[in-house]
């Protein structure tokens, strides 16, 4: 039986790695669909390319991290000041392999598995 229950919409916090943590807002079924379709675009341009999958995920996690992350503390610049987080941002952070594996972890993976509950 698929439960209809009262959701949060109110961004939470994510703790990535030490000193670092991420305000992220719920997945959407919006952003779910677009990172569907960033991972599906990837998809159709590499065919059946070895690493066609490693790189869907990829820019599904990377979609989902930049339609989600709305505040950040523990992240700088180059000088250690602190910055916003921006699309271009994000990125840099997803290329640290700790912060992208605890956002595929953290957020990722739970959205995937309640959409998963959702069609049983």
């Amino acid at each position: 039986m698929l439960r209809l229950e009262p959701t949060s919409r109110d961004p939470f916090w994510l703790d990535l790695l030490p000193g670092v943590r991420v305000q992220v807002r719920p997945v959407s079924v919006a952003a779910m669909l677009l990172a569907r379709a960033a991972a599906a675009e990837i998809l159709k341009e590499k065919g059946e390319a070895p690493d066609a999958t490693i790189t869907a995920g990829e820019a599904f996690t990377r979609a989902l991290a930049r339609s989600g992350i709305v505040g950040w503390e523990g992240i700088g610049d180059a000088e250690g000041q602190p910055v916003e987080p921006t699309p271009e941002r994000i990125d840099q952070l997803l290329e640290h392999w700790p912060a992208f594996d605890a956002i595929d972890r953290l957020y990722v993976g739970p959205a995937i598995a309640q959409d998963a509950e959702k069609n049983a």
